[in-house]
């Protein structure tokens, strides 16, 4: 009798140990799986990584070559108007003169009069060659954007009333919108707009200010100018372009 029930309760220990090792090993199978299946997750995730590192690369890589482009459709800007100028009937930079009494023009309120220079002080050759010398920095052969920035402030510091001053304003634009910086660009002609109304580089400074205007998002006040430029320069060769960027702003 005392055999007997030793065997049944080997009998029931080995059967509770059977189960516990086929539960043990139903919960590896469990863990394994989940194991697995996180194991796929973080290779998806590193996947989408790697994919995202090469789109971003793609994308920073495209953006180079965009502002590349605008920076050469710049300097092909710069050069198509020095080109024209060069063929222009008085040229781009006249010979200068300076009148017997040159007087400034009228200042805004608040604004620092600058003084004219004194009659005879310097002479018309002398105002040219430095002129000339700041307009060379900007040939496709130079290109020292930099220095001609310095120089045609220097110039219109020196030569605020000069006959070439309304020139080497819109030169000094037309640097400031090739190196990018518009905000600078704009203020310089909008001085020339305002103080030199009459000159013939106005039509191309409402054109260059139209084009900076759109550039800054401000489209309605781009199409305002470029409108002003096609109204009152009707025959003018960039009142052309003004109804092509208008076109594009519609």
């Amino acid at each position: 009798m005392l055999r007997a029930l030793v065997l049944v309760l080997l009998l029931l220990g080995a059967s509770t140990t059977m189960a516990a090792d086929e539960s043990l090993e139903r919960r590896l199978q469990v863990l394994e799986r989940r194991v697995s299946h996180v194991s796929e997750l973080v290779l998806e995730v590193e996947g989408l990584k790697r994919s995202n590192r090469e789109l971003l690369g793609r994308v920073e890589e495209l953006e180079y070559r965009i502002k590349r482009m605008e920076q050469k459709q710049r300097e092909l800007y710069l050069d198509l108007d020095s080109r024209l100028s060069a063929l222009q009937p008085n040229g781009s930079r006249p010979a200068a003169k300076v009148p017997a009494a040159e007087k400034p023009s009228a200042a805004a309120p608040g604004a620092v009069q600058k003084k004219p220079t004194a009659a005879g002080a310097v002479s018309p050759a002398k105002i040219q060659a430095e002129y000339d010398a700041a307009y060379a920095l900007l040939q496709p052969s130079q290109r020292r954007y930099k220095e001609a920035i310095a120089a045609f402030k220097a110039f219109l510091e020196k030569y605020p009333t000069s006959e070439l001053a309304d020139n080497a304003l819109y030169w000094l634009g037309e640097t400031y919108y090739v190196t990018e910086d518009n905000k600078s660009a704009l203020a310089a002609f909008d001085r020339l707009l305002k103080e030199f109304p009459q000159s013939d580089k106005a039509p191309g400074a409402l054109l260059k200010k139209g084009y900076i205007l759109d550039a800054m998002g401000r489209k309605s006040e781009a199409r305002k100018v470029l409108q002003q430029l096609v109204s009152q320069y009707p025959d003018a060769s960039v009142s052309r372009m003004a109804k092509a960027r208008l076109k594009k702003l519609k």
